[in-house]
């Protein structure tokens, strides 16, 4: 696990606008799947995250503040999506749209798509030690932009708690990646963790002073003698 502070970020790319988050927390991840076998509302995308003996923590309550999920798919045709995740109780069903899973973790369920395409999230630190995220979008509920890049070559999850930490799942150094004429992209088993935020720039500003001497210089006439000696210049002498 790699932690990395940060202050505030807000991309259309990223996250929404104005969100702020205290650190980005990586997790291992299992599975990425994009799909968009026919029509837009057969697409589906499924994000997996299991760490073992993980050190991982969470950070933030959505529950009271909510929180942002956003997808990227990267290849020949790249896409990114954010979704909003809000705190709330759906009017449909009546319960929280936010929820503890337990005392270790919070879950997310939005089957009515009333907000968003995402149907469900869960993060989770379990008992043995385990880090745990999950998170699914269908296009049956909400609109989804994010399809296979055709082909395929990496991925991102990246789950934010409002107030709290982001968490990014990265699909870049996957072991095993299956591409199906733009219908599907899967990735598998990735060997490290990484971030899913962009590098951050610095941009370091300098003054320069340049000073001028003037130095002056005083020349001196030198007389030689038959005994190779050099004397000064005496006004009068051998003039």
């Amino acid at each position: 696990m790699h932690t990395y502070r940060m202050l505030a970020f807000g991309s259309c790319c990223v996250l929404a606008a104005g969100l702020a988050y205290a650190a980005d927390q990586t997790i291992l991840g299992k599975t990425f799947l994009v799909k968009d076998p026919s029509t837009p509302d057969k697409r589906r995308i499924v994000g997996k995250a299991s760490e073992p003996g993980s050190s991982n923590t969470i950070v933030g309550d959505p529950v009271a503040n909510g929180g942002t999920l956003t997808i990227r798919a990267g290849g020949g045709t790249p896409s990114t999506q954010t979704f909003t995740l809000p705190q709330g109780v759906s009017g449909m069903t009546g319960k929280q749209f936010w929820s503890a899973d337990g005392s270790d973790g919070f879950k997310y369920k939005d089957s009515k798509g009333e907000n968003t395409a995402v149907k469900s999230v869960l993060i989770k630190k379990t008992t043995s030690g385990g880090f745990k995220i999950k998170a699914v979008v269908s296009g049956k509920i909400g609109t989804v932009l994010v399809v296979p890049p055709n082909p395929g070559t990496d991925g991102c999850m990246l789950l934010g708690l409002t107030g709290g930490d982001t968490y990014s799942v990265s699909f870049v150094s996957a072991s095993t990646v299956v591409n199906k004429d733009g219908q599907l992209f899967k990735a598998k088993e990735p060997t490290a963790e990484g971030s899913c935020l962009p590098p951050t720039t610095t941009t370091t500003s300098s003054t320069s002073t340049t000073s001028t001497t003037t130095t002056s210089t005083t020349s001196t006439t030198l007389y030689g003698s038959p005994s190779r000696a050099f004397v000064d210049h005496v006004p009068g002498l051998l003039d």
